[in-house]
C-alpha cells in the first residue's frame, strides 16, 4: 500500500510563495496483492499510532528532532530543527545530493526553472559561495534507524512553489489568462495535482522488470491524507478534474473530514481531508518540508531587497549632492499582511527602480 500525505505553508501572507509538500510512504505488509483486505481502520487513526517512533526526540547533530506540526518545531525563527529534519528525510529517502540547490530541480520539478528567474527567489539553496548543505549520513544514522523500526518506509518527497505572479495568474488573471479560481481552488489543485505527479513517480521508480512483482505493484491501493484548507469541506470537484473520468465517491463530509474514493490508472485511492490533519505524522513531515522551503525562500527574498535598498539609499545620497535625503530603514519581513504593508512602503521606491510590478511580487489576495 502506498501514503500521500500533503500540506502547505504559506497560505495566508501576502508576501512570499505558497509551499505545498507532499511525502510519499510505502509498507510492504499491507495491501500488496489486489484482493488483499483494505484494512477498515484509516491509517491515521490506528492504534498503537504505526509512525509513532518518528515522534520520539532524537540527536541530529546538536539538534534534538522529532516529526511533529511545523508550528510546533518551528519556534523562535530557529531553522536547525526543520534543517535537521529534513536532512534526515532526505537520507532516508536514499538521496546522495549534498547540498540543497542540488535537490531542488527533483524536489521542486514543476517550478524550479521558473523559480531561477525570480530574482528574489533564486538563492533558496543557498547563495553559489555558500550553498545550503544537508547534515552529514553520519549525524541523520541514530534518526535513520529509530525512523526504519516503522513498518512505513519514507519513498520520496516533492513540493509545489507557488511565486507570486503564478498566485496572481491563478487567482486574478492578467491580459493573457481569465481568472481560474479564488486562492482555495489554488490550493486544491496545486495540492492534489502534486498527489498524483507523486504517485506516478514513486510507483514508477518502485516496478521492476518482473512481471508479477509489476502486476502486483500496479494494484497496490493508495492512501492520501490532507490538512483540511481553510473551511472547505466539499471536494468532489477538483478530484474530479485532477485524477479523471471515474466517479468519485464520497464516504464522508463532516466538519471533522472529508473523505473520498476513486481510482487512478487502475488503483484504488481513498483521499482524506482533516480538520488539523497535521497531527498525522506523515502530514507533519511534509508540514516540515512546506515550512522549511518557505522560510528559505523568504530568507532569499529578504536578502534580496536588503541588498537593493541599500543601493537605492545609495543612489539618493549621491543625488542629494550631500543633502539630507529619506533614507529607508530595512527590516525583513515574515510576509504577513500588517508588516507586509511596512515592508512594500519601504521597498516601493526600490521596485520602482527596477521595474518590479506589484503582480509579480504581492499577492492579490
Amino acid at each position: 500500500m502506498w501514503l500521500i500525505a500533503i500540506d502547505e505553508a504559506g497560505y495566508g501572507p501576502k508576501l512570499g510563495p505558497l509551499v505545498v509538500a507532499a511525502s510519499a510512504w510505502r509498507c510492504s505488509e499491507v495491501g500488496e496483492r489486489s484482493d488483499s483486505p483494505r484494512c477498515e481502520t484509516s491509517v491515521d487513526q490506528m492504534t498503537p499510532d504505526p509512525f509513532r517512533e518518528l515522534g520520539k526526540p532524537v540527536r541530529v547533530g546538536r539538534t534534538s528532532v522529532r516529526v511533529d506540526d511545523s508550528k510546533q518545531v518551528f519556534r523562535g525563527g530557529i531553522l536547525a530543527p526543520l534543517h535537521a529534519a529534513v536532512s534526515v528525510a532526505h537520507h532516508a529517502c536514499g538521496r546522495d545530493e549534498a547540498s540543497l540547490a542540488q535537490r531542488l530541480p527533483t524536489l521542486l520539478p514543476i517550478d524550479y526553472q521558473n523559480l531561477c528567474e525570480v530574482a528574489w527567489l533564486k538563492d533558496i539553496g543557498g547563495r553559489q559561495d555558500d550553498p545550503i548543505k544537508f547534515a552529514a549520513t553520519s549525524d541523520t544514522e541514530a534518526a535513520r534507524e529509530q525512523w526504519s523500526r516503522c513498518q512505513w518506509r519514507l519513498v520520496d518527497v516533492a513540493a509545489r512553489m507557488v511565486d507570486a505572479a503564478t498566485f496572481n495568474r491563478f487567482c486574478s488573471g492578467d491580459a493573457d489568462h481569465s481568472p481560474r479560481g479564488n486562492k482555495s481552488d489554488l490550493l486544491g489543485e496545486t495540492s492534489l495535482r502534486l498527489a498524483s505527479l507523486l504517485i506516478d513517480q514513486v510507483t514508477a521508480n518502485n516496478q521492476t522488470a518482473d512481471t508479477q512483482t509489476v502486476d502486483a505493484e500496479n494494484d497496490e491501493p493508495v492512501e492520501l491524507y490532507f490538512d483540511r484548507h481553510g473551511g472547505r469541506r466539499y471536494y468532489t470537484g477538483v478530484i474530479q478534474s485532477v485524477f479523471g473520468t471515474e466517479p468519485v465517491r464520497v464516504i464522508d463530509e463532516s466538519k471533522t473530514q472529508s473523505v473520498y474514493a476513486t481510482e487512478y490508472r487502475g488503483r484504488s485511492l481513498r483521499l482524506h481531508f482533516t480538520v488539523k490533519g497535521d497531527r498525522f505524522i506523515p502530514v507533519a513531515l511534509s508540514s516540515l518540508h512546506a515550512k522549511y522551503l518557505r522560510e528559505l525562500a523568504m530568507a532569499s527574498l529578504n536578502a534580496f531587497f536588503r541588498a537593493e535598498v541599500e543601493k537605492t539609499n545609495a543612489g539618493r545620497k549621491s543625488a542629494s549632492s550631500g543633502q539630507e535625503s529619506p533614507v529607508n530603514e530595512f527590516r525583513p519581513t515574515a510576509g504577513y499582511p500588517v508588516d507586509a504593508d511596512r515592508f512594500i512602503e519601504t521597498i516601493r521606491p526600490t521596485m520602482q527602480r527596477l521595474a518590479i510590478e506589484d503582480r509579480q511580487l504581492i499577492r492579490s489576495r
